[in-house]
């Protein structure tokens, strides 16, 4: 038997994700909408929830007719959505982000009107060097 001490066992890599301890973070499940196409969002993707149906999207999609789509939370891990089902997902409902490894839909920048939706929620953005 092989035990010796000094084997790797693993790694760690930061992604500087979390900016602060406080809030502490607090994960829960949730339900990402399926799309148009395949697709594989990131861990730190800023997700916004429908009035509509519940489910969750990345912030900066464009909403449904007769839907508002408010800043919800953030991914936990990787997860890819395809075209025929919704997937299930974990997101962090509270903690302390790094609004610049937070990703969001292309074109689109954190509003203050976001920051203030998400405060709610005890999700807490600031701009930590990334």
């Amino acid at each position: 038997m092989d035990n010796k001490l000094s084997r790797k066992l693993g790694e760690v890599s930061y992604d500087n994700l979390f900016a602060g301890a406080t809030p502490a973070p607090r994960t829960m499940g949730g339900v990402l909408r399926k799309g148009a196409e395949d697709v594989t969002l990131k861990r730190g993707t800023l997700l916004a929830k429908s009035s509509v149906d519940g489910k969750l999207v990345i912030l900066g999609e464009t909403a449904n007719e007769g839907e508002t789509l408010e800043p919800y939370g953030v991914l936990c891990d990787d997860t890819t959505v395809g075209v025929a089902e919704d997937e299930p997902c974990a997101i962090y409902a509270e903690g302390h982000f790094n609004s610049n490894s937070l990703i969001v839909a292309d074109e689109y920048e954190i509003t203050e009107a976001d920051r203030d939706a998400l405060r709610k929620y005890r999700i807490v953005l600031s701009g930590a060097l990334s």
